[in-house]
């Protein structure tokens, strides 16, 4: 499945599967939007959309938009926009769940990881304010009653978008503001704190009576 829309008298094709077929169409539209207000549009050209800057490439006659693929070094690009829209969906319905204020992680950005923490059963998400651009302050370690007693590995700069394959199910969480921290267990979302320290998620309510 694909979606595709003419600009100039060259077709730019969006290659998506049917999961993301109404996403892939309001990106372009959004696109042929950029393209009449200018500069124009043209292979070479990177859009900022968000989780990733998206490119464009000339592929025969047609034009053709790439997103990156994070694992490859140096960074090279692909035809397709299912990752990227993938990741913005999850992270649009945390959003709406958990009502934040949303703060972009770009997966060209790094951020902390500590390798232990890809196997243990309880990690934490914290994000301070990063030291440069290219930097989101995502921090990722693991809960300090899940180690055991091995000397602990220290943290290494990965980017934000190696999590595509490595634990994509941390992903929707790089949307949540500077000074959140969210804790996960057996890979699923446990907790989130405010930058006040306030539990957030999963919500309190109301006692009865």
């Amino acid at each position: 499945m694909t979606q595709s829309i003419h600009l100039d008298g060259h077709l730019l094709v969006a290659p998506c599967s049917e999961l993301h077929d109404l996403p892939a169409r309001s990106m372009l539209n959004s696109f042929a939007r950029l393209h009449a207000a200018g500069p124009k549009l043209a292979p070479g050209s990177r859009i900022d959309f968000g989780w990733a800057p998206l490119q464009i490439e000339a592929r025969g006659k047609d034009w053709f938009v790439c997103e990156p693929d994070f694992d490859s070094e140096p960074m090279r690009w692909r035809p397709s926009v299912d990752a990227t829209l993938g990741v913005l969906q999850s992270q649009a319905a945390l959003v709406r769940q958990s009502g934040v204020a949303p703060l972009a992680t770009r997966g060209d950005q790094t951020l902390w990881l500590t390798p232990d923490a890809l196997d243990a059963a309880r990690v934490y998400l914290h994000r301070t304010e990063p030291d440069s651009p290219a930097e989101c302050g995502w921090y990722v370690g693991c809960a300090q009653d899940d180690s055991d007693d091995a000397e602990p590995r220290h943290a290494v700069r990965v980017r934000a978008g190696r999590l595509l394959t490595l634990k994509p199910e941390w992903l929707p969480a790089l949307i949540l503001p500077t000074g959140y921290l969210v804790n996960f267990e057996q890979g699923r979302l446990a907790e989130i704190y405010d930058d006040q320290d306030k539990c957030i998620y999963p919500a309190e309510t109301e006692p009865d009576g």
